[in-house]
C-alpha cells in the first residue's frame, strides 16, 4: 500500500463537551441555547471575509495553476464518514497536487468552531448540525449523505423488548443534538416517555459509552458503529435491543433508511473551486465503494491514521451504513427526516426544514 499523503492534524485539545451527567431535557436545552447563540454570532463574524483569508485562497488558486500542492483541510470525527477519506488520500485519487488534511472533532461544538474559524474547507456533518447551521445563516452546503441507519440501542438487560420499559431508567447518549440524540428522544416520546421526567439522558463520548457498557457499568445506551461492535466484543452480555433503522421504518411506514451523516462545505468554497468539489465527490464515492469491498485494508488504514483497532473496524464496516448519495439526490430522504424532527422539536434543526439551497448538486 502506497504511503499515505494524508496529513492528519489531530489538533483537538479540548475534551468532549458533551460530558457525562448532562441529564434531562432541561440541561440539554441550555446546551442547545449556547450552541445556537454561538452559531448566530458567528453568522455576523463570517459575513465579511478577512483580508488574510482572501490572500490565502488566492495563494491556493495560484498554487493550483502552477501545479503546486493544494491542501484541503477537513473537520471530521473518528467515525464511518472518515474511512473513505483515508483511502482517497492513500490512493492519491485527487492527484499529486492535492493533499487532504484531517482535523478531528469529538463534539458538535468543536465542529461548529471549525466551520466558523475560516481555516477549514470541508466537514463531516451530523445532519442535524448541518441543518441548524444553515438555518442560522451560515453559508454551509451539504454535498452528500454517506452514513445511513448506523445507530443502535444496546443493553445488558435481557428483558428489554420495548421502549416503554425504559421508564425510570438512565440512558447514555453520544453527540448531543446529533441524529442519534434526536431520534432517541423521538422514539422515547413515541413510547409515551418524557425525557427529564420518565427517563434521564446522560451525554458522554462514543468511546466512553462503549467502554462503560463493556465493563458492565451502565445498562442502556444509544451508540453508533464501530463502538457498538466494540462493546459487544468486550462483553458477551451486550446486545442490540433496537436498530434505529428498523424503528425508523415503523415510524415512516415504508422501506426506507434513516439518514445520519454526510460531507459538506461552504458556498464560498464551492464557488471558488467548482471542479475540485466535483472531483472530490467522485473520488469520495469511489473510495466509499472501496471501503465496503476491502474492509481489511480499510481497517488497516483506520488503525494507522486514526488509532482505531483494525479487527474492530473490519468487523464493523458491514454495519456502518455506508451508502453514497449526492445531497440533492437524497433530498426526499432528508426532507422526511427533517420534517419528522421539526414536528417533534424544531430547535433540533434550527427552527424549520431547510430549503433545497442547502443541497449541493453535481
Amino acid at each position: 500500500m502506497r504511503k499515505s499523503k494524508l496529513l492528519i492534524g489531530l489538533a483537538v485539545a479540548a475534551t468532549l463537551a458533551l460530558t457525562a451527567c448532562q441529564g434531562a431535557r432541561g440541561s440539554a436545552q441550555e446546551t442547545k441555547a449556547e450552541t445556537e447563540a454561538a452559531a448566530e454570532s458567528s453568522a455576523e463574524e463570517t459575513a465579511a471575509e478577512s483580508e488574510a483569508e482572501a490572500e490565502e485562497k488566492a495563494a491556493d488558486a495560484e498554487k493550483a495553476e502552477n501545479g503546486e500542492a493544494v491542501v484541503i483541510r477537513l473537520g471530521v470525527p473518528k467515525a464511518p464518514p472518515t474511512l473513505p477519506l483515508l483511502h482517497m488520500a492513500d490512493a492519491g485519487l485527487l492527484g499529486d497536487n492535492v493533499k487532504i488534511e484531517l482535523d478531528i472533532w469529538d463534539a458538535p461544538e468543536q465542529l461548529i468552531a471549525m466551520v466558523q474559524d475560516g481555516e477549514h474547507d470541508m466537514f463531516a456533518f451530523p445532519l442535524t448540525v448541518a441543518a441548524k447551521l444553515y438555518n442560522k445563516g451560515l453559508p454551509v452546503r451539504l454535498t452528500n449523505v454517506n452514513t445511513w441507519g448506523v445507530t443502535y440501542f444496546i443493553t445488558t438487560d435481557p428483558d428489554l423488548t420495548e421502549w416503554s420499559q425504559l421508564k425510570g431508567k438512565t440512558v447514555y447518549v453520544p453527540l448531543q443534538s446529533s441524529p442519534p440524540d434526536a431520534l432517541t428522544q423521538f422514539f422515547l416520546n413515541e413510547a409515551g416517555l418524557k425525557v427529564g421526567e420518565d427517563v434521564e439522558i446522560v451525554y458522554s463520548t462514543t468511546a466512553e459509552i462503549s467502554q462503560m457498557m463493556a465493563a458492565g457499568k451502565i445498562e442502556y445506551a444509544t451508540l453508533i458503529e464501530p463502538q457498538v461492535t466494540a462493546a459487544k466484543m468486550n462483553n458477551d452480555q451486550v446486545r442490540v435491543a433496537f436498530s434505529f433503522e428498523d424503528e425508523w421504518k415503523k415510524v415512516k411506514g415504508e422501506d426506507s433508511i434513516v439518514p445520519n451523516a454526510g460531507l459538506g462545505t461552504t458556498e464560498k468554497f464551492i464557488s471558488e473551486n467548482p471542479e475540485l468539489v466535483a472531483e472530490f465527490e467522485a473520488a469520495y464515492e469511489e473510495s466509499l465503494s472501496w471501503v465496503l469491498e476491502n474492509p481489511a485494508d480499510a481497517a488497516a488504514l483506520a488503525e494507522e491514521q486514526l488509532g482505531l483497532k483494525a479487527p474492530l473496524v473490519e468487523k464493523a464496516i458491514p454495519n456502518m451504513g455506508l451508502i453514497y448519495k449526492n445531497a440533492m439526490d437524497a433530498k426526499t430522504d432528508l426532507d422526511g427526516f427533517y420534517q419528522l424532527l421539526n414536528d417533534f422539536d424544531p430547535s433540533m434543526i434550527g427552527g424549520k426544514v431547510p430549503d433545497e439551497t442547502l443541497y449541493y448538486s453535481k
